[in-house]
């Protein structure tokens, strides 16, 4: 039973197989140094005397800048997805490596804002072009893979956290290390090509095509769930360590520990079963069992301070976590048109920008009252809620995304 969870429901292609190894640069980056101001967030509080309240407001404006992303998706539906795709990448190390040398809590927000655009930029662009690279009945597990590989990366940056408690200003070490894929940009500019769905016309509808007409029902359910997956575990994410060092004391590498054990099984078990689950079972009961699995774990690991209970539950939490993503990502793909596919998918990665600010927002006004525990948990109560909103979904399992045009390029690799 478990290595039929961890296989793909068919082997992949040659050419599937050569677009993931693309992507996994992509991914790589995406998950250490996407999360690289996660991973300092304790360091830079402490650096800069931030008060609790003071880093749910920096967090609030670096997810706000991020909204900007969506600015590459519609240039993608419109122009064609490598070029933007390329430049966000660019974008996400080389703000971050700004970010090491920074003076004041300003000046960090301001570079991290512009990383977080890159990294939206990625979230909606790259998984799109590899949804449209890969066959239907293997899609939810590519999606898994790059989730793998993504995670892997942010368990990197974990890794080498106790570097930046070396001393005051160490967390600028753990800012240029992560900063190191920018290394692998010449070869994605040498290997990236144009994806074999778009295809260039003289006429793109407009920015806000999907949130009206005939695309808004789907795209609003979506909306809903993205906005509420995202008040929670941005919070619940980005706070962890917080807690951990923090509320209870542990030490960098002690908390540093505890995350990257914890979480590898979960990770590697949910991406991979989640995408499989995904092209068997189908994208909404995966969506489904995947959200209750992971908020109940988020609510063990904020509202029980014993070690195992925590350990469980940042287990089962990553589990759920990385279920949902390879189903949520295909099910989004799939069921928008290839001209208006990137720019949908950029509006519900918006949606979960929005989501997170309102997490923040949310918590900014309660968690001097309420604690970080208590104020998470109820956020929990929020995604619970938007489970409904799959049932309006039609089940999207075996589509094909077939180019516009049948004389498109075979694939999305050069040379």
């Amino acid at each position: 039973m478990k290595r039929f969870l961890l296989r793909p429901a068919r082997p992949l292609q040659r050419r599937e197989i050569a677009a993931l190894a693309l992507f996994a640069v992509i991914a790589l980056a995406q998950g250490w140094t996407g999360a690289a101001i996660t991973h300092v967030l304790p360091f830079v509080q402490d650096d800069y005397s931030l008060s609790d309240g003071a880093v749910f407001d920096l967090m609030m404006v670096i997810r706000v800048t991020s909204l900007l992303a969506i600015g590459f998706s519609w240039w993608g539906d419109h122009r064609g997805r490598r070029l933007p795709l390329l430049i966000a990448f660019a974008l996400l190390p080389a703000a971050t490596l700004a970010s090491a040398v920074t003076s004041g809590a300003d000046w960090l927000t301001a570079t991290q804002a512009v990383a977080r655009v890159g990294t939206i930029a990625l979230s909606g662009l790259a998984l799109v072009v590899l949804a449209e690279e890969v066959g239907p009945d293997v899609r939810g597990y590519a999606v898994g893979l790059y989730a793998l590989v993504g995670a892997l990366g942010t368990g990197l940056g974990l890794l080498l956290r106790p570097l930046g408690a070396a001393s005051s200003d160490g967390w600028r070490l753990l800012f240029a290390l992560s900063a190191l894929p920018l290394l692998a940009l010449p070869v994605l500019v040498c290997r990236m090509a144009e994806s074999r769905a778009f295809v260039p016309t003289r006429q793109r509808p407009p920015l806000t095509a999907v949130l009206r007409g005939s695309h808004a029902r789907h795209f609003w359910p979506l909306a809903g769930i993205s906005f509420a997956v995202s008040a929670f575990t941005a919070p619940a994410a980005n706070l962890a360590l917080l807690r951990l060092e923090n509320d209870l004391d542990w030490s960098a590498g002690a908390a540093s520990l505890l995350l990257a054990a914890t979480s590898a099984p979960g990770v590697i078990l949910g991406v991979l079963a989640g995408g499989r689950l995904a092209d068997t079972w189908g994208r909404r009961p995966t969506e489904a069992a995947a959200l209750t699995v992971g908020v109940a774990g988020g609510l063990a690991f904020y509202l029980i301070d014993g070690g195992w209970p925590m350990a469980v539950g940042i287990l089962a939490s990553n589990l759920g976590a990385f279920a949902f993503a390879p189903a949520f990502a295909a099910h989004r793909a799939e069921l928008f048109p290839t001209g208006l596919r990137a720019t949908a998918v950029a509006w519900i990665v918006n949606a979960s920008i929005l989501g997170g600010i309102a997490g923040f927002a949310a918590g900014r006004f309660v968690v001097d009252a309420w604690g970080i525990p208590l104020t998470v948990a109820a956020l929990g109560l929020v995604v619970l809620a938007a489970v409904a909103l799959i049932i309006p979904l039609p089940e999207t399992r075996g589509l094909v995304l077939a180019p516009e045009d049948p004389g498109q390029a075979p694939t999305v690799l050069s040379g």
